[in-house]
């Protein structure tokens, strides 16, 4: 009695086989193209923001950037970015961690997609210090 398990071996392969072709064929609800704009889009914001709050910037580093569906009319933003900014005490380096959630708008007329950028938010801000600080303690 070993073809019974061997045909429901084959019936189990044949159906993964069209769930992930399926899969792999269906039509997305926001395109590639959207997602690879969003993106471009989003890593220019990113870096005229930084030019304009920080002036002293350079370096700017977009490390990293990519989005992710929520449904056919929302799609969230994750992005990782670092810059060197030059204060009093020297050379500091940050790097922030962040997401935004876009929206995508009525269609005018154009045919095209229309996305707004309605929340940002960064979640963590971690610093790194290039030159070292000395700490001394005092005479008492």
């Amino acid at each position: 009695m070993k073809y019974p398990s061997q045909i429901l071996g084959v019936f189990a392969f044949v159906a993964a086989l069209l769930w992930t072709w399926n899969v792999i064929h269906t039509t997305s609800a926001v395109s590639f193209e959207t997602h690879s704009g969003i993106q471009e889009k989003l890593a220019g914001l990113i870096e005229e923001t930084i030019k304009a709050k920080r002036p002293g910037s350079s370096e700017i580093h977009i490390d990293r950037i990519w989005t992710e569906i929520v449904s056919a009319e929302k799609v969230k933003a994750f992005f990782i970015y670092s810059f060197r900014d030059q204060n009093n005490e020297g050379s500091l380096h940050s790097t922030i961690h962040g997401e935004g959630l876009l929206e995508r708008q009525q269609d005018d007329g154009s045919g095209k997609d229309h996305w707004t950028l309605t929340h940002v938010k960064t979640t963590n801000d971690a610093i790194t210090f290039d030159e070292g600080l000395v700490v001394t303690p005092d005479a008492n």
